[in-house]
């Protein structure tokens, strides 16, 4: 295979469930996707993640901790993925990493995914591009979603005019574009709250197919508690993430009252609104896609599909898996920042200028001595 302008892009979501890992190949007028590796964490990890998204007196250490964790795995990710397509690591120009997020507050001005960039460029011996959402959120914006910019890409490269293009992971964000404007923002929960339910009442990691849901019927009094929250009314730009939306978050309503499938069928309910109200606000799209974890929930899609009446598609209309389309975006965003290309998210995030996304840890040198 030829062997230039490859890139890989890692993407740890907010369904804190695994990785993903993406080797693309990346131009000015042309992208595609040639392997992707995916690798669920293992519960204790999980579970390690999604607990540094609630304050303890040891958190700082534990987020290092965690992260190097994460690190080591994505190294060795990455040198499978290397190694599967007959590479070497002086084949790839750069690696994006995008680590799980454990804190996300731009209103303080930070945004944090752990990982350490600078072991995975000493295990790989390439240099990684880290620490996307900070250089937007110094700049007075919300540091995501970054994903628009990723689209708009691929419309460009497709002669695609205008499109949706939404994301169901553990949030659900949307992406509108068309020839004079790019907007995007996240909806709200996607996955999150659908999976943390199941593991508490049965012990499973994620609803498959959306079969626990499909047995249940929605609260309409708890749903319209929940959409009482302002997240969902606020206007432009906006981003949230587990430090928001958690188990705090649900302690108020007392889910104890209503039958364990009512709350699973309503928290799917919440994610169908959150997005519904959005895409009505949004006509003459041309195209409509879809993508991440959502994608594989076929009652979600079904609901969706048929609330919106929106025809759907999968991003494999860019042969694109609907799994890789994050991790392909960070591959591409890292191409940027280490070709010190300023991305416009202006229209997006609400920063104030074009930034570069990313950081750069380089691999160490060999000593001369």
């Amino acid at each position: 295979m030829p062997q230039n302008n490859l890139y890989i892009g890692v993407m740890s979501g907010t369904s804190s469930d695994g990785i993903d890992l993406s080797l693309c190949r990346i131009e000015n007028d042309n992208f595609s996707l040639i392997d992707g590796i995916s690798k669920n964490y293992t519960n204790k990890l999980r579970d390690k993640i999604i607990n540094l998204n609630s304050p303890s007196v040891n958190d700082l250490e534990q987020s290092i901790l965690v992260g190097n964790e994460v690190s080591n795995l994505t190294s060795k990710l990455i040198l499978n993925l290397i190694k599967r397509n007959n590479l070497d690591a002086h084949n790839i120009i750069g690696i994006g990493f995008h680590g799980p997020t454990v804190r996300h507050n731009p209103k303080s001005s930070f945004s944090i995914q752990i990982g350490n960039a600078s072991l995975i460029a000493k295990h790989t011996k390439i240099k990684v591009v880290h620490n996307f959402r900070n250089s937007d959120v110094a700049d007075c914006g919300q540091g995501a979603p970054l994903i628009p910019i990723f689209h708009n890409y691929l419309m460009k490269i497709n002669k695609i005019s205008s499109a949706i293009f939404l994301n169901i992971g553990g949030f659900s964000n949307i992406s509108i574009i068309n020839k004079s404007n790019m907007l995007g923002f996240d909806c709200g929960p996607g996955n999150i709250f659908l999976d943390s339910w199941i593991k508490k009442v049965k012990n499973k990691n994620f609803d498959n197919n959306g079969s626990w849901s499909k047995k249940g019927q929605i609260e309409y009094e708890l749903l319209a508690q929940f959409l009482k929250d302002p997240f969902f009314n606020k206007k432009g730009a906006k981003s949230t993430s587990r430090d928001y939306f958690n188990e705090s978050w649900l302690k108020s309503f007392k889910l104890s009252k209503y039958k364990p499938e009512n709350v699973q069928r309503t928290f799917l309910e919440l994610t169908i609104q959150a997005i519904e109200k959005h895409l009505k606000e949004f006509k003459n799209i041309n195209h409509a896609y879809i993508f991440g974890g959502g994608f594989y929930n076929t009652y979600l899609m079904d609901q969706l599909k048929e609330r919106t009446q929106i025809n759907f598609k999968s991003s494999n209309d860019f042969n694109l898996d609907p799994k890789y389309v994050e991790s392909s975006a960070f591959a591409w965003i890292a191409s940027k920042s280490i070709n010190n290309e300023y991305l416009d998210l202006r229209s997006v995030t609400g920063s104030k200028n074009k930034n570069i996304y990313g950081v750069i840890s380089q691999p160490p040198t060999q000593s001369d001595s």
